[in-house]
């Protein structure tokens, strides 16, 4: 009878030091991936953990541009012992926002709103959501009221 796998669920800092590198932490974050990698453990990566993931990884500390995110953070969740929740959702808003400029939140939200459907955002960024094959409106759009003047 085979044992079924340890599931838990990792941090943004797991995911940050197994692919940067950093001699306290980075041995540990790797050795970990490399347990699940062999069917020890499943890890289990939520989207805000994504999120804080592209956040962490372009900023002041680590300055990764779009692309080399996309790339890492792609590469990562389909790593074997590596289970994402909405994993379609992740890549292709990973895709989108490596490729136009607009935030990671943003491409998130269409892929999830066309994933999940509808596939209508109210916002008042406009700009960025008719970039991600969304119908977008505005609230006054929404509710055919009069903007303050």
């Amino acid at each position: 009878m085979t044992r079924k796998k340890t599931e838990i669920w990792i941090d943004t800092n797991i995911i940050i030091y197994a692919l940067r590198t950093n001699k306290d932490f980075s041995p540990q974050a790797r050795q970990l991936i490399t347990a699940a990698a062999e069917g020890e453990y499943m890890l289990k990566v939520s989207p805000i953990i994504v999120s804080e993931c592209v956040f962490v990884l372009m900023g002041k500390q680590f300055n990764v541009k779009k692309a080399q995110v996309k790339e890492a953070l792609t590469s990562f969740i389909n790593l074997k012992g590596i289970e994402c929740e909405e994993k379609a959702v992740i890549e292709e808003a990973l895709d989108q926002f490596s490729k136009k400029r607009i935030d990671f939140v943003d491409a998130y939200l269409a892929a999830h709103a066309k994933a999940i459907t509808p596939a209508h955002v109210i916002t008042l960024n406009v700009k960025d959501f008719l970039k991600l094959g969304v119908t977008v409106q505005t609230p006054i759009e929404l509710m055919d009221i009069k903007p303050n003047t």
